[in-house]
């Protein structure tokens, strides 16, 4: 299995992200939001909106950090190929843990899974 995580794999142009989420479904629970959409590319792509909500930038970036890790070791969960842009909720303590976002990514998965069969 190949746990990189490449340039292919992220969103990076603004109008990317714009269609994901005027086209996208939502998914979310109490610490996430992801919004959806399949592509068709043979691959997912990841892009990430964290809110200076979450905190100041060294918080953010550790956020990110934690995202993107997380979505590194479950991406092979995904069943088919889609762009996700992944929104941490505010409301992440201060000290989160990857245990913590990696368990919600993960459901949250489970649920993309299931609307897209």
């Amino acid at each position: 299995m190949d746990f990189r995580f490449t340039k292919q794999e992220r969103l990076r142009k603004k109008r990317e992200f714009e269609k994901v989420f005027q086209e996208g479904k939502v998914v979310k629970n109490g610490k996430l939001v992801l919004y959806v959409m399949p592509n068709s590319l043979g691959v997912s792509r990841l892009g990430l909106v964290v809110s200076k909500k979450v905190g100041n930038a060294v918080r953010r970036n550790r956020v990110k950090r934690l995202l993107r890790e997380a979505y590194r070791l479950n991406k092979h969960l995904l069943k088919i190929s889609v762009d996700i842009v992944a929104i941490p909720r505010y409301s992440l303590p201060p000290d989160v843990k990857l245990s913590h976002i990696e368990s919600a990514l993960v459901k949250l998965i489970a649920q993309i899974g299931a609307s897209y069969p």
